[in-house]
């Protein structure tokens, strides 16, 4: 299957399927070359894929989608899978804390400016 069929199939833009590449989230195994050298892909990569776009939708990092990716291929322990997630879990917790201080510093700044004097020259 050409690289369009499978941007349509997944939705990820073509460039994007590219950077993946690059970036070594997708393997050879997924991949063949045709005579002309283009691009065959196995329909394998549909899945690997929707699995690169959910996790990514979710927060992680280039660096913890190839640890995925690598723990799906070479198993590693469950126990070490689950703690993966954990420590996401923990990045958001954390993320919300600053947002939550973030905007309680927006709010006072906005009342500070609505209750005070303007004085203007």
């Amino acid at each position: 299957m050409k690289i369009s069929e499978v941007s349509k199939k997944t939705g990820l833009p073509i460039s994007t399927i590219r950077f993946y590449e690059k970036q070594d989230l997708i393997h050879a195994k997924y991949v063949s070359r045709d005579s002309n050298n283009y691009r065959n892909y196995s329909t394998d990569i549909i899945e690997h894929l929707l699995m690169i776009k959910t996790v990514h939708s979710v927060g992680f990092s280039l660096t913890e989608m190839r640890e995925i990716q690598n723990s799906n291929e070479n198993p590693i322990s469950l126990d070490m899978k689950i703690d993966l997630l954990k420590k996401k879990i923990d990045e958001v917790e954390k993320q919300k804390e600053n947002l939550k201080k973030t905007e309680a510093i927006l709010r006072k700044m906005l009342k500070n400016k609505l209750n005070s004097k303007i004085h203007v020259k």
